[in-house]
């Protein structure tokens, strides 16, 4: 009967009286060597040994013995080992960070931008209109735009602001206004990132809620493992602590409410449809997570199917 042993120095088959009659070993760099233990080459290993012919216990052997057994000090064993689970565990959590965090960071990226503008543009909305009050604009860009083009302003009135001042809130539009294009740079990025990282979920939902919803479960992972009835109740969170300690109505939806076609549907009709979208969503998040870069059309065909049922 033959053990062995996995160490940082080497494998090692082991045979009665500590005899070693097989050995492969490693190189002496700790960022190779976990390479190499968290990969496949000891299973490798083992299955050419008994290849071999030879009988292999289910025990494994102590590794520090075994390095003993190969003249290798207990310091020397131990001040190598440390660096190798050093480096195992940088591996470990760059594996565990994967791309879907990216998701989660521009998500958060967009909200703050978002916030950004719109404490500013409300700034400025109230600072011009100190000396335009007339002047009704509601979209934010347009209204940026026509201040630092200029206006005239005719029996307005709002009070005279000299060139300095104007030039001063002129700047912070302008500033905006590159925000602005920031945020649609980003928005493509987020694009293109969740065609990588989601492209089922994408599909479904589009870039923007499919993110949206990554965020709110913490990661494609936690998504993935979601029941379809969180799903549905994702950014709703604060609705359903209400439900459960006051006993108001349950949150039919969170944040998948954005869906326009759940959105535009009648209020009996949203509860149906906020279920069904859910549940493609938990398909589509577990073919994402579990079988990367495999698509499946089908389930956007069965939620377009399940729409047509729902509202006719």
């Amino acid at each position: 009967m033959v053990s062995l042993a996995k160490t940082p120095f080497g494998f090692f088959a082991i045979a009665m009286q500590d005899q070693i009659v097989d050995i492969k070993k490693l190189p002496n760099d700790p960022k190779e060597v976990a390479k190499i233990l968290i990969g496949n080459d000891f299973e490798e290993w083992r299955k050419g040994l008994k290849k071999k012919g030879m009988d292999i216990k289910d025990t494994i052997f102590d590794p520090l013995k075994a390095a003993l057994l190969l003249g290798i000090s207990r310091k020397e064993f131990l001040t190598f080992s440390r660096l190798v689970e050093i480096e195992i565990s940088k591996l470990q959590i760059k594996k565990f960070i994967g791309k879907d965090y990216l998701v989660l960071q521009s998500v958060g990226g967009l909200d703050d931008l978002n916030k950004s503008i719109n404490i500013v543009v409300n700034r400025i909305r109230e600072w011009y209109g100190m000396h335009f009050p007339e002047l009704k604009i509601e979209d934010h860009e347009k209204f940026l735009k026509k201040i630092i083009k200029g206006v005239d302003r005719v029996e307005s009135m709002g009070i005279d602001l000299s060139k300095e001042d104007l030039q001063a809130i002129t700047r912070l539009a302008e500033m905006i206004l590159e925000m602005y294009k920031t945020k649609t740079k980003i928005e493509v990025y987020l694009d293109k990132l969740m065609d990588e990282v989601s492209p089922n979920v994408k599909a479904l939902t589009g870039a923007n809620l499919g993110a949206r919803l990554i965020e709110k479960a913490g990661s494609l992972r936690s998504l993935a493992l979601l029941p379809a009835s969180t799903i549905q109740v994702l950014g709703a969170e604060k609705a359903l602590f209400k439900h459960l300690q006051k006993g108001t109505p349950s949150p039919k939806h969170g944040v998948i409410f954005q869906n326009q076609i759940i959105t535009r549907a009648p209020v009996s009709k949203r509860g149906k449809l906020a279920r069904t979208f859910a549940t493609k969503i938990a398909l589509s998040a577990k073919a994402d997570f579990f079988s990367p870069g495999e698509k499946r059309p089908e389930l956007v065909k069965l939620w377009e199917k399940r729409v047509k049922e729902v509202l006719k």
